[in-house]
């Protein structure tokens, strides 16, 4: 059923066609006498339909139509001018521009009224129901365009989170196409494709297209390397997964570098054991040597006939000469053994109180021959406080700097070439330099010289690991290093270590007094014969000595008598080894396992370094009878509190 407002000035027509409405349909019809209140009537109600007079005082139909259809709140509801004159086309057109749906010229009967109005009827409602499918169909195009715009955001949101992500990871992460083209990449991928690499990174991506299977290759540029593994996937495109792997290589050679000095570390400790054996009985023999010489001395100037004194004295005068100089080269020996032995345990990082001119000057003794074909060496080393540190590792910080500059000189021009060294105190530190007058080091180059595998030496001279590794050394102790440089005049690499609290004891001003020794009862223990010989010669003026070939005759020996004031035991021996018969001395005979003194060539073995940090007391090989005799004293002393009468003085005629 529909409402339908029915506006006319005249009574009679409105009240007829009011009343056919009524008879034919079942819609309800309102009426209006002026367009005015038509069309307040309508913007108050909603109507289905308006039959509207053309001519009425005021607003005609026209007007009233027109204004019906300007209101956004009545342009839809449908209009029929309803008249009893017959209007020229002109006007008709005029109505259905303004917006009427039709003309209904009176007479007309009354089912072809009914029927004009059913139709347009009809017509509104089609277009209602138009109308409501197009605001169902608008609102669910909102709907469904505010649930893509969510989701949009959603996945640019994800987007985004991912690309973060992806640019957390250091490794570098590129989607390229068979062309080379980067279609996604993180940071780290973006730098590395804009470095010279772009052209290797695309001919991996095409190697994967290519082959339809995964790709790898090592890549490299200024000084960095790479693993590039390129994975293919649909769409003639790969994902290139790039590792910097400069840090791992670094760390591999360093390990294989600590691994290298490790063996050199174990053969330079084996080589000074087995130098040290003979060079004992060597200098030990020499000096016993020179005792005797001078015992015939003595006898020559007390009773010799004069001319055979006279005839002897220059012989004898010439032997001692030959016996001094030999000393002085067991000596030397000794020294370089000794700097080797230090310098061999690189992996030793336990650190004490250590002397900064006496780690220079170890490390100019094993560098001598090297040193004197490049350049000379000039020495001023004035530092008094002392650091803590590991020796071993000090010695390879200055031996990398020595060698760094000795490499910097022209070995054509040795005369000229310079090496000075210095050390000294500076407020709470201790400072080594090292400076040579070579070119010096280029501006672009200098902050570079501390990163790993940077070299301007020829392949196979230098590494790129001696610098920063020093360096690192350096700062583990608490230290710094620097450079100072200038083109054509030369570095100096200087070298801050914090000092200790201890201060080096100044040498003795005048020679010590030779002591007095009492005559004791000597055990020594060694597998070389010779040194046992050597043993017997240096201490039989002063006591009593039992000598043992091997830790097995020693046992052989304690099981028969146990009277011995000491035990000279040598470190390592086959079969049974000095630790071996310390423990089974300790174990039979616990009075004497306060008696050992250790007496070894090298302790290369890590259960000997072990057993040594022990409260062990140890005589280094080789040795003078002096220190022997020094360390049976002070050993016996310990024991006793003190020392006892001196029954002997001077052995030998020793100085």
């Amino acid at each position: 059923m529909g409402r339908i407002l029915l506006v006319d000035d005249n009574d009679d027509s409105r009240f007829a066609v009011a009343e056919t409405i009524r008879k034919l349909t079942d819609h309800s019809v309102d009426q209006a006498r002026d367009g005015a209140s038509a069309l307040a009537r309508v913007v108050e109600n909603e109507y289905d339909l308006v039959l509207l007079d053309v001519q009425m005082p005021g607003l005609d139909g026209f007007e009233t139509c027109r204004r019906l259809r300007a209101d956004p709140r009545t342009r839809r509801v449908p209009v029929l001018f309803l008249t009893a004159t017959q209007y020229q086309v002109e006007s008709r057109l005029k109505g259905l521009e303004l917006g009427a749906d039709d003309f209904i010229v009176q007479p007309v009967s009354n089912q072809e009224l009914v029927a004009r109005i059913k139709a347009a009827l009809r017509v509104k409602a089609l277009s209602d129901e138009v109308r409501r499918h197009n605001v169902e169909l608008e609102t669910k195009v909102r709907e469904r365009t505010h649930a893509a715009e969510h989701l949009a955001d959603e996945l640019r949101a994800e987007r985004d989170n991912l690309r973060e992500t992806f640019d957390v990871f250091e490794e570098a992460l590129l989607l390229l196409d068979a062309s080379g083209q980067v279609l996604v990449a993180n940071a780290a991928g973006r730098r590395l494709h804009e470095t010279s690499l772009a052209r290797e990174l695309s001919d991996l991506a095409a190697d994967a297209v290519k082959n339809a299977a995964t790709c790898d290759r090592p890549l490299s540029d200024l000084g960095r390397f790479f693993v590039g593994r390129a994975y293919p996937i649909s769409g003639r495109r790969a994902l290139l997964y790039i590792r910097d792997v400069t840090a791992e290589r670094g760390l591999e050679i360093q390990r294989l570098q600590a691994e290298k000095l490790a063996s050199i570390g174990m053969l330079a400790a084996g080589v000074a054991h087995e130098i040290n054996n003979p060079a004992a009985f060597v200098l030990g023999n020499i000096e016993a040597l020179v005792g005797q010489i001078r015992l015939i001395e003595e006898r020559l100037k007390n009773g010799a006939d004069p001319a055979l004194r006279a005839g002897l004295e220059g012989l004898l005068f010439e032997v001692t000469s030959v016996l001094q100089e030999s000393k002085e080269g067991m000596a030397r020996i000794q020294r370089i053994v000794r700097d080797l032995s230090a310098f061999s345990h690189v992996d030793d990082d336990k650190q004490r109180v250590t002397d900064v001119n006496g780690a220079v000057e170890s490390t100019l003794s094993l560098l001598r021959s090297e040193l004197r074909h490049r350049a000379i060496v000039e020495r001023d080393l004035r530092a008094v406080r002392l650091v803590r540190t590991s020796p071993a590792r000090l010695g390879q910080v200055f031996l990398n700097l020595i060698m760094n500059a000795a490499q910097a000189l022209n070995e054509t021009d040795v005369k000229r070439n310079r090496i000075l060294l210095r050390t000294y105190d500076s407020g709470d530190d201790v400072v080594f330099e090292v400076s040579d007058n070579g070119p010096g080091i280029a501006a672009d180059l200098l902050p570079r010289i501390f990163d790993s595998f940077f070299t301007t030496k020829p392949r196979g001279i230098g590494t790129g690991l001696g610098l920063p590794i020093s360096q690192g050394i350096v700062r583990e102790l608490g230290g710094d290093i620097t450079v100072e440089t200038e083109l054509g005049k030369g570095a100096t690499f200087r070298v801050r270590l914090p000092a200790e609290h201890a201060i080096k004891a100044e040498p003795p001003s005048s020679p010590p007094v030779q002591p007095a020794y009492r005559r004791r009862r000597v055990l020594c223990v060694d597998d070389e014969a010779l040194l046992l010989k050597a043993y017997r010669r240096m201490l039989a003026d002063v006591h009593e000595v039992v000598t043992a070939l091997g830790g097995r005759d020693a046992l052989l020996i304690l099981e028969k008598q146990q009277d011995f004031d000491l035990i000279l035991c040598d470190l390592q021996m086959p079969e049974v080894s000095g630790m071996e018969l310390y423990a089974a001395v300790k174990t039979l005979y616990p009075e004497l396992a306060q008696r050992f003194v250790f007496v070894t060539g090298g302790a290369f073995s890590a259960e000997a370094k072990r057993f040594l940090e022990q409260a062990i007391t140890c005589l280094n090989k080789p040795f003078r009878i002096e220190e022997l005799l020094a360390v049976i004293e002070r050993k016996i002393a310990e024991r006793t509190g003190g020392l006892a009468d001196a029954a002997v003085q001077n052995p030998r005629g020793l100085s």
